[in-house]
């Protein structure tokens, strides 16, 4: 009976060590990668054994951390066991001396006699020479430690750390040099992520995203659960492996596998109380009133009109009654957001698999504005047999949207003073007295009148087969199909918001989005004596095809079909349909070589050919070298008690970028409606005068970091710094207006970004049970455009100007408010008078002219992100800061929700009038429309610079023997507050939003539990 544990132990140790190749499950736990397989082995008396010894313990860190997955095993013998995720084991062995054999990659092994001990705790010291983190790098893995270029890997425990709908959204001010913001806080809003600057002015500025190397787009609506892994490729050495798509960065996605062994299930969960994050308000019905009053004495020789000559009938008895709406009340609700993940993996030795489910509902802000998801994952992986080795991922996501329009900009505009109900509760659709264009902004809430909703299915799947031909050389094919199906349809009755009593309108909108991705990889491996040696091949097709369907009327017979009866619609239908298809072949390889383990070279070169460009240009090539020099394998750091790691790193390479349309080169017709007798007739003219010689924007950059790690990796981290310049940009060149075009597109202009990226973690505590870590980041990046077309150094339509960042504001700077006393520097500067917006000279010839405008960067000049953590015993504590600093937004509050002429109602702001002579806001002022005011969009541009403490999270561990009681093996809890506490300059708002006043940003207060079974 024991020879038959033995063999099962000798199988499960296999396992442990990694020596079979399929089943092996990766886990991360500090900078360590280690393989687990459970195993309790147990004996009778057969074979003459008459006993055994039961031994328990706990493995740690030298730093007090419990190790999980500690291989135990009884020296001269296949008999072991594994530790948990608490770091306990027990191990059943013969009884009598026996001697434990404690390993964890990373650390020191330790043999430990037992001595009829049947508790045995065990502290196991870091091997700082075995810095054996596994990262993903371009079409394989490589050791952290020999890394050339500038990657960042950010693992499982901190994706899942702080709750978020977007994994992506994980990575702000945790990974230097990307710049990650909400652009809106209605549910499902994308967000926005540009890294190590914007490079292109005309094409994409996002990173190419992969996951499990197959393109997916920046919306990740993955489980963050699902996810092992995602590493930033920041430099061009890291990126050039991927060519035309690695321009600007590469994000890399690593979905979790299953593994051999006992199955596990885990159920994580969590609910959100969501409110509207700072949000200004607007004026009352007290405040607007005098604003009037203040508007009329300014074009009435500055003396008061009475209040019946400036206010109707019904508003008069409105003031008197003080009957006045406070309409963002109206808008705003509590929002609530549940999430549900499930995952189950397990497998045997020759198939493992991996599956989960995800549910999300996500009830924004406003009523009716409701997000839903569901989406499912499975994976399996089986091995053939020695050589071969297949296996399928497949990822399903369902997304319904109910999706509002934004009423906030009728809602901030329409007077305070009115009746939004009727006594009997129904709504009033004109409250406003007098003002029959100022509509109810909750008119979309009536029943009937208002669907816009979209349905967005996809199936993600990729399949691959590896081929072992030798030890040394490998070969892969992994396919990728991603099919996904849109639709939006909506129905807009004629008692909406946007349509305020005209003729309804109704349409829809369906995408059919097809990619696909065939990749094959040729891996060499070779050791010899001091000499490392590591060779790719590669090929790769990629192919998209987006089709697009449109249909709209207005005017529909019946609300109750909503937008499933076109056809009934009586005027203005249209219908309109297009297909873009685009390709890409490529051809790559890389070399990489090290010496004595401490000279590391790379090199790498892809060819492209894109069909979006004309023939004769569509091939780009894009090399990279790099080189690293691990200066710590050297003797003289050897018994350094300072340094624990260092590397120096240095790295050069070129990529390309050529997201334009994909018809650009051959031009386009545009299309003319003509009368024809009665009846229409419709003509085409060329309407974009195409250009055969497009070719790459291509980026070249220069990067040099180093990675340290000091006093017993208590203090580690990486600096880099880095250049590139991008050339032959896309842009459209002005023509003269006799060639009947007024621009085309050629490959001119130049853009540089160079920056400085910093990431430290120190580790501040470490105890046995309380221990204090903290991550730091802090990226600065300097973009300037260097050249534009033919010697042109500023393009004000675009406003693109050398010199100047790729992202701008043009306007006149506002310096502060005309003052009394001033009345004839005022009129000479600009006709102005007192109670004007005051612009700077910017040129300095004493008139106000277009050559006073200048720019306002809406590029941060730094961010940094601090993240501290805090575990004592069972509790954990995380409280993360992240700042934006140095950067303008156009801010609508102050510029076009401030209505000076009292025709709607106003930003509640600090305005000029004789008896206060502020300079924060111009005289009210009757005789302007509510959309012109001299000078009132230099109102908007305000530093957009903030501090958040972004979240703050309190976990507590079920202790373990109380969990066991209930058949589970670990259960946390824990809550939550993300974007609690904002700091800026700006009252009552969220720089982050970027200076709109639709859809706020949210801040919630979330509870969640995670099990694992």
């Amino acid at each position: 009976m024991f020879r038959k544990l033995q063999s099962a132990s000798a199988l499960g140790l296999m396992l442990v060590y990694g020596i079979l190749p399929v089943g092996n499950q990766k886990v991360y736990a500090g900078n360590h990668l280690h393989f687990t397989a459970s195993l309790v082995v147990s004996a009778n008396g057969e074979n003459g054994l008459s006993s055994v010894a039961d031994i328990t313990g706990k493995v740690t860190g030298d730093n007090g951390e419990e190790l999980p997955g500690v291989s135990i095993l009884l020296k001269g013998t296949t008999t072991g066991a594994t530790t948990d995720a608490n770091g306990l084991y027990k191990l059943t062995i013969p009884a009598g001396n026996a001697t434990l054999v404690f390993s964890y990659v990373g650390y020191i092994s330790q043999e430990i006699e037992v001595n009829n001990r049947s508790v045995i705790d065990v502290k196991l010291l870091a091997d700082t020479k075995a810095l054996e983190e596994i990262v993903v790098v371009g079409y394989g893995t490589m050791k952290k430690s020999d890394v050339t270029g500038a990657i960042t890997s950010v693992k499982a425990k901190d994706i899942t750390a702080i709750p978020t709908t977007n994994a992506l959204r994980s990575l702000q001010g945790k990974v230097s040099g990307i710049d990650i913001t909400q652009s809106s806080g209605q549910p499902g809003a994308d967000i926005n992520i540009v890294l190590r600057g914007n490079r292109s002015l005309r094409a994409d500025n996002k990173p190419l995203v992969l996951v499990d190397g197959i393109p997916y787009g920046s919306f990740i609506d993955i489980n963050p659960t699902d996810i092992a892994s995602i590493e930033v490729l920041k430099d061009v050495a890291s990126t050039a492996i991927y060519g035309t798509r690695g321009a600007n960065g590469v994000i890399i996605i690593t979905t979790k596998k299953g593994s051999a062994g006992k199955s596990t299930l885990s159920f994580n969960s969590y609910v959100s109380m969501n409110k509207k994050a700072l949000y200004p308000r607007m004026m009352n019905g007290e405040e607007y009133a005098q604003q009037k009053r203040e508007a009329y004495r300014t074009t009435n020789g500055d003396v008061y009109r009475k209040d019946e000559d400036i206010f109707q009938v019904t508003e008069l008895q409105y003031i008197k009654d003080k009957q006045f709406e406070d309409w963002q009340s109206y808008i705003f609700h509590n929002g609530l957001m549940q999430n549900y993940e499930i995952n189950l993996t397990g497998g045997s030795e020759k198939t493992t698999f991996s599956t989960s489910f995800g549910y999300q509902k996500d009830k924004g802000l406003l009523l009716n504005d409701v997000y839903r998801r569901l989406n499912g994952k499975i994976g399996v992986d089986h091995k053939l047999n020695d050589r071969f080795r297949v296996g399928l991922s497949a990822i399903y996501s369902y997304k319904n949207q109910d999706k509002r329009d934004n009423p906030l900009n009728m809602a901030n505009k329409i007077l305070p003073i009115a009746k939004a109900f009727n006594d009997d509760g129904t709504l009033i659709l004109n409250p406003a007295p007098g003002y029959s264009a100022q509509f109810t902004p909750l008119a979309d809430e009536q029943p009937g009148v208002f669907v816009n909703n979209i349905v967005d299915k996809r199936l993600f799947s990729s399949a691959y087969l590896d081929v072992k031909i030798t030890n040394e050389l490998f070969l892969k094919s992994t396919i990728g199909l991603d099919f996904r199906d849109f639709r939006r349809g909506y129905y807009k009755g004629y008692n909406t918001v946007a349509n305020a009593g005209r003729n309804s309108n109704s349409g829809v909108e369906i995408n059919n989005y097809f990619n696909y991705t065939w990749e094959n990889t040729l891996n060499y491996n070779k050791s010899i004596g001091n000499h490392q040696i590591q060779g790719l091949l590669g090929t790769s097709s990629l192919g998209t095809k987006f089709e697009e369907y449109t249909s709209s009327g207005n005017n529909q017979a019946s609300p109750i079909t909503s937008f499933h009866d076109l056809n009934s619609n009586t005027i203005s239908k249209a219908i309109g349909s297009r297909l873009r298809e685009t390709t890409i072949a490529s051809f790559f390889g890389r070399i990489n070589y090290k010496l004595s383990n401490k000279y590391i070279f790379q090199a790498s070169l892809r060819a492209d050919g894109s069909s979006v460009l004309a023939a004769g240009n569509k091939w780009g090539y894009f090399p990279s070298v790099s080189g690293a020099w691990r200066v710590i394998e050297e003797p003289f750091l050897q018994d350094s008690k300072v340094f624990n790691d260092l590397k120096l790193r240095v790295s050069w390479g070129r990529s390309g970028n050529s997201t334009i349309d994909p018809y650009a080169t051959k031009g386009g017709l545009g299309l003319s409606a003509y009368a024809f007798g009665t009846s229409a007739a419709y003509g085409y003219w060329p309407s974009v005068i195409p250009n055969p010689a497009l070719t790459w924007e291509t980026t070249g950059t220069w990067n040099a970091g180093l990675d340290f790690g000091l006093m017993g990796n208590r203090i580690s981290g990486t600096i880099d710094v880095y250049r590139s310049r991008t050339r032959d940009l896309l842009l459209p060149s002005l023509l003269p207006t006799h060639t009947g075009y007024s621009e085309i597109l050629e490959n001119i202009g130049q853009v540089e970004n160079k920056g400085v990226e910093l990431a430290i973690t120190t580790q501040n505590i470490s105890g046995k049970a309380f221990n204090w870590s903290t991550d730091w980041t802090f990226t600065l990046n300097r973009e300037k455009i260097l050249a534009l077309n033919n010697g042109v150094t500023r393009n004000e339509a675009n406003s693109w100007f050398v010199g100047e960042p790729t992202k701008v504001f043009f306007d006149y700077k506002k310096i502060g408010i005309w003052q009394l006393g001033e009345e004839e520097a005022a009129l000479d500067f600009g006709k102005n008078k007192p109670g004007d917006v005051k612009v700077a000279d910017m040129n300095g010839n004493g008139v106000v002219d277009p050559g006073d405008r200048t720019t306002f960067s809406s590029v941060p000049k730094f961010s940094f992100g601090v993240n501290n953590h805090f575990e004592y015993k069972n509790f954990d504590l995380s409280v993360f800061v992240y700042g934006r600093i140095g950067h303008y937004i156009n801010y609508e509050y102050n510029a076009g929700a401030y209505k000076p002429s009292a025709l709607e109602n106003s930003s509640n702001v600090d305005y000029w009038t004789p008896e206060n002579p502020t300079n924060a806001f111009p005289r009210p002022n009757s005789s302007y429309s509510t959309t012109n005011y001299l000078y009132q969009s230099t109102l908007g541009y305000v530093k957009g610079s903030f501090v958040k403490i972004r979240d703050v999270s309190l976990g507590y561990n079920i202790p373990s023997p109380l969990t066991k009681k209930i058949g589970v093996g670990r259960v946390r809890v824990y809550g939550t507050l993300q974007n609690y506490f904002t700091f800026s300059k700006i009252k009552d708002y969220d720089p982050e939003r970027g200076g709109d006043l639709s859809f706020p940003l949210v801040k919630q207060m979330i509870f969640g539990v995670n099990i694992d079974f």
